[in-house]
């Protein structure tokens, strides 16, 4: 995501998950996820999606109740093998997405990220991505995958994008994960890094469970709401996820959070997304989650 001005990095964040019982459903053997509800269905309500970075060694089961959907920060993406670079040793163990699970937050892991600039570096081949993700998946139960490219040329990432979001859906369904989740983060505005190019391409959007827009604009309420607007005019508003960062300073008020939430339910958005949630707050929750 886009770089973290306080010191390491500055990551997308964090928003919705398809309906609870839509993202939630059990496993199979082998790490498998059982079919669930389509993770396109429109949501109830809107949802919130935290990102979790995996350096500051909080344990994943301290996510906070409010909290649908987590993202995990950050594996890497080198050629087509997936490494867990970015997270520490012991911090994501099955044991703690199978405590997720168990309350009904589904967990995926976010592949790149700003910082190193090699951490998302795609050679073309999907099936030997595949291939590592499904390894993966035997060793930790990840609901899904949330593509986070944020170095190299705009039309590298179109061509990325636009190439792993389908195939990666195609195999999740191919084995029998129909539900699991696809994601990526978005820049502040669709013309900033080809999301426009991403999003008009009919195979993406319908692989994708929702896109996370790091509408990263502080207390600018307004600017925030009018990044968000433009995507909505390209691309199903059910499906974005209006992002906030609250690691950053200045740290968006409560008043700031609350009124974006607002904002997201009155227009028919699918949430917001925070970058991270390792140490929110009870009062930036009850704002971003209405309660």
């Amino acid at each position: 995501m886009m770089q973290y001005r306080a010191a390491w990095v500055r990551c997308a964040a964090v928003c919705f998950a398809a309906a609870l019982a839509a993202c939630a459903g059990s496993r199979q053997d082998g790490g498998v996820l059982a079919p669930l509800a389509s993770s396109h269905s429109r949501p109830a309500v809107a949802k919130l999606v935290g990102y979790w970075d995996g350096w500051q060694r909080n344990n994943l089961k301290q996510t906070p109740a409010g909290v649908a959907s987590i993202p995990v920060a950050f594996g890497y993406l080198h050629g087509h093998t997936i490494t867990l670079g970015g997270i520490n040793n012991g911090y994501v163990t099955a044991a703690d997405i199978a405590a997720l699970h168990a309350r009904g937050i589904t967990v995926t892991l976010s592949l790149g990220g700003w910082s190193p600039y090699n951490s998302f570096v795609f050679d073309g081949d999907t099936a030997g991505f595949e291939k590592n993700l499904q390894a993966l998946l035997a060793k930790l139960p990840f609901d899904g995958v949330d593509f986070d490219e944020e170095h190299g040329a705009t039309s590298k990432r179109v061509r990325d994008l636009s190439t792993l979001i389908p195939a990666t859906r195609a195999f999740f369904n191919s084995i029998g994960m129909t539900g699991a989740i696809v994601t990526y983060p978005a820049w502040n505005k669709p013309s900033d890094y080809g999301d426009d190019q991403i999003l008009r391409n009919s195979k993406v959007a319908a692989a994708l469970s929702w896109v996370n827009v790091m509408s990263y604009e502080h207390n600018d309420v307004g600017r925030t709401e009018t990044d968000v607007a433009a995507y909505g005019a390209i691309f199903d508003r059910t499906r974005l996820m209006l992002g906030v960062d609250i690691d950053d300073k200045p740290t968006p008020t409560n008043a700031s959070l609350q009124a974006l939430h607002s904002w997201v339910v009155s227009n028919g958005y699918g949430g917001m997304m925070a970058w991270t949630v390792n140490g929110i707050t009870p009062e930036q929750l009850a704002a971003m989650t209405g309660s």
